[in-house]
């Protein structure tokens, strides 16, 4: 979106989950609904967790590093971080430059116009 733009208003919605990365199958699977938990699946699971859950924290540090104006909101699966005021193209490159990738995130954008009928 141009950033001079008086006619929309774009709101950048970042969802952070816990327990997957999209496309992925987290070691949870090991263990929820199974008969036989074994040890090494609870290790396994503190594994991905303690990995997963600083790379959050990683991307939120970054992200309200370079913007304040976010709300950010705790839920049971997932941490969301929005904005109407910072470009989401802009939030996409600091994460790319830290080495992070898109599957580690879901991003949606929605556009609403400010005033009236064009």
């Amino acid at each position: 979106m141009h950033k001079d733009n008086e006619t929309c208003v774009q709101r950048a919605r970042f969802f952070f989950y816990f327990f997957e990365k999209p496309k992925e199958t987290p070691p949870f699977d090991q263990i929820v609904k199974v008969k036989q938990v074994k040890p090494e699946a609870i290790r396994n699971l503190n594994k991905f967790l303690t990995s997963r859950l600083e790379r959050i924290a990683t991307m939120m540090e970054l992200l309200t590093e370079v913007h304040k104006d976010w709300a950010i909101t705790g839920k049971k699966d997932y941490i969301l971080m929005e904005t109407e005021s910072y470009d989401f193209n802009a939030s996409l490159q600091i994460l790319k430059e830290h080495g992070f990738d898109d599957s580690e995130f879901i991003l949606k954008v929605e556009y609403t116009r400010k005033w009236g009928v064009l």
